[in-house]
């Protein structure tokens, strides 16, 4: 199925975990296996409760308790918690004597999964490990994580790596235009360089990608008000996880489009580049300095 295991979330509750419903259910199961099928209900139930929207879909819905998982090498029991909205059609294909029969039958496609959860029973007093699958439209504007499972991320480095990815894009997008579209590209560019170490903070970002352009300040006033907003901290050093880094979101900061003529794409170098404006012709240009073309 298509969990990603980098995305883990926990239970919470504004006031006390325990207020959390399906955290209550699924403690419930994990502590007593025969009770499997009056808790099932009672999460349906609670599910059903938060489901009143028109807009939200119908469908099926499953509980099932999973044996002897491996989560992060111990073996551990888990709930699974899954809604179909849509089913798919399958061919069934069955030998009969002198031939085969073929049947069409409709069912949940486990590789485009509506909306799912894994609960492993580990991290119980913190709100245990919970994987997600939520493909959620407008409509339903994520009720199975807000509303019914009332989750949140958890804040471990894959988690704390995503967002500082996301403060440093968004410092570098609200530079005022006084730094270029190259600027901005070597910026990003230095960012994915610190990146690439072991361990990093705010200080090491500050220093490595934004002092040496005099933004450094700029920089931590800018993380400082982040965090708050967000409610999250990384001024702890934490363990980058590269498998978190959206280098598809980032491509966009690192290329430069001048008028329709001319993409390019800034991967580093900025020693090798200088930018000026010819008088006689009225334009700016950039110059590139190289030793080979490939």
């Amino acid at each position: 199925m298509a969990f990603k295991d980098e995305e883990r979330y926990v239970f919470t509750h504004p006031t006390r975990l325990d207020l959390n419903s399906v955290y209550t259910y699924v403690s419930a199961i994990f502590d007593n296996v025969d009770s499997f099928h009056e808790e099932s209900i009672n999460i349906a139930n609670f599910l059903y409760e938060q489901s009143e929207h028109p807009n939200i879909k119908r469908g099926d819905f499953y509980v099932i308790h999973f044996k002897d998982c491996i989560l992060d090498g111990e073996t551990i029991d888990a709930i699974g918690l899954f809604k179909s909205e849509n089913k798919d059609t399958f061919i069934q294909i069955n030998p009969v004597a002198g031939g085969f029969r073929v049947e069409s039958l409709t069912g949940m496609n486990i590789n485009r999964l509506d909306k799912g959860c894994l609960i492993f029973n580990t991290n119980r007093d913190n709100g245990y490990v919970v994987c997600v699958v939520d493909n959620a439209n407008r409509n339903d504007a994520k009720y199975w994580v807000n509303d019914f499972l009332q989750l949140k991320r958890c804040e471990d480095d894959y988690r704390k790596t995503e967002q500082i990815v996301a403060m440093c894009k968004g410092f570098i997008s609200h530079l005022s235009n006084e730094y270029d579209k190259a600027t901005k590209a070597i910026m990003i560019n230095k960012v994915l360089e610190t990146l690439e170490e072991e361990r990093v903070s705010i200080n090491s970002f500050a220093v490595k990608a934004f002092n040496p352009i005099g933004v450094g300040d700029a920089f931590k006033n800018y993380a400082n008000d982040f965090q708050t907003k967000q409610e999250i901290s990384l001024n702890d050093s934490f363990q980058v996880k590269a498998e978190s880094i959206n280098r598809r979101g980032i491509k966009a900061v690192t290329k430069v489009h001048l008028d329709k003529n001319f993409e390019i794409s800034i991967l580093g170098g900025e020693e090798n580049i200088e930018k000026g404006y010819n008088q006689e012709r009225g334009q700016k240009y950039y110059t590139f300095f190289f030793d080979r073309e490939k």
